[in-house]
């Protein structure tokens, strides 16, 4: 707890542009938008918060505090678990209102539903299960991984809106605000958390090859 203590304070708060991204989660209130991309804002501030923390030299402070590699990366991983919970959380806000005029219907994308908030989960996890582990290789190159994790998210939105209009139930029930369809998303958003959980989990271990490296290394 410590160690997170010191993440908020030293690697967030200076220049918390993640935080300021939460804002763009009313993005969602415009009638036609591809509201994906509310994920992808998330995904940068992470990744401006990293750079932000390697060119201020965190990772050889941290290396010289009484504690483990696995340590700073777990505090590593809270910190931007908690962004990506809390911008979930105030994008709900935005959602309930836009289902509001929700007669107005969005045509560049899937609806702000509980649905959407279940695959924004599934694109968050894909990008931790790639750029962590890549980064994590030597907790320094950020460019590349968030190079190659973006593309993934982006082929991701691609694949979940082409399917959105090919599937029955993902075109009738999950791209809608009624009431009754809203139930029917219950299945998608409880999955999605639980492919979020799964790749996240992955990524955070550094039991994976490529974070393996980060034990040896001689920081």
């Amino acid at each position: 707890m410590m160690l997170l203590k010191k993440e908020w304070k030293l690697v967030m708060m200076p220049v918390p542009v993640p935080l300021l991204f939460l804002l763009l989660s009313a993005l969602v209130l415009v009638p036609n938008y591809p509201y994906y991309v509310t994920f992808f804002y998330t995904t940068l501030g992470i990744f401006l918060m990293m750079q932000f923390a390697r060119e201020n030299r965190d990772l050889y402070y941290m290396a010289l505090l009484p504690v483990t590699k696995r340590e700073m990366v777990r505090a590593r991983f809270l910190l931007v678990l908690s962004v990506e919970a809390l911008q979930v959380l105030v994008c709900v806000p935005f959602m309930l209102l836009r289902a509001s005029y929700g007669s107005v219907k969005n045509a560049v994308g899937i609806e702000a539903n509980a649905a959407f908030l279940g695959l924004s989960l599934v694109l968050l996890g894909l990008f931790n299960r790639i750029f962590f582990p890549m980064h994590y290789k030597n907790a320094y190159d950020l460019g590349k991984p968030f190079l190659l994790s973006s593309i993934a998210l982006a082929l991701g939105v691609l694949v979940l809106e082409t399917l959105q209009h090919i599937l029955p139930y993902l075109n009738d029930v999950c791209d809608s605000y009624a009431a009754a369809d809203q139930l029917r998303q219950i299945p998608v958003l409880l999955g999605g958390l639980l492919v979020f959980s799964l790749l996240t989990a992955r990524s955070f271990t550094l039991k994976d090859p490529r974070t393996a490296r980060l034990e040896a290394a001689d920081l």
